[in-house]
């Protein structure tokens, strides 16, 4: 049950104090993604953490204007895979899943941490990837904003209000079945 609850109690919140984490903390994050399970044992997943100047100050150059917010983050975590790196079958690449399972894991043990976490899609990857330096064709699915819960002034109302807001998650019957397919479950039907 204390698991259930630790995923209740993750959310991507945005009010993020600038204060340094440390590096032990950051290196638990890293370790609770490296423990996740994957295909094979490939571990498809690289994880860069981002938290010194200029390389920090150059990631967020390529955040879009709606994650203003991030700007104050002391620490930006990138999740990097591609998909020859663990399990392919015909037409099912498992690297994409894997390497969330990773994030997943990474994101709740920000929660255990006392951190605020914040997966985004908000930026420029052309940028984002050079300013981690890739080297070719890896996939940079997501990165994970991440901070101490701060104040909250410099929001927008959007977002005063989002932080707020009840979480709302759809029903079990919504996304759920037992034995067989629903047609109901496919949201686009709905």
């Amino acid at each position: 049950m204390a698991l259930l609850k630790a995923i209740e109690k993750r959310r991507a919140y945005r009010a993020l104090d600038e204060k340094p984490i440390p590096q032990e903390v950051l290196l638990r994050l890293v370790e609770a993604a490296r423990l996740a399970p994957s295909s094979g044992n490939n571990q498809p997943w690289r994880i860069i953490t981002v938290v010194d100047e200029p390389y920090l100050s150059t990631l967020k150059e390529s955040l879009s204007g709606g994650n203003y917010w991030a700007l104050k983050a002391p620490a930006i975590t990138a999740f990097i895979t591609r998909p020859e790196w663990s399990l392919r079958i015909k037409e099912r690449e498992y690297a994409l899943f894997e390497l969330g399972m990773a994030a997943m894991n990474y994101q709740l043990q920000a929660v255990e941490e006392g951190l605020y976490v914040h997966p985004i899609a908000g930026y420029s990857a052309k940028k984002a990837k050079e300013a981690l330096a890739l080297e070719g064709d890896e996939i940079l699915l997501t990165l994970v904003v991440l901070g101490y819960p701060g104040e909250s002034s410099y929001l927008s109302e959007k977002h005063l209000q989002q932080e707020s807001a009840p979480q709302e998650r759809k029903s079990i019957d919504e996304i759920a079945a037992f034995n067989q397919w629903r047609s109901d479950l496919n949201p686009l039907k709905q």
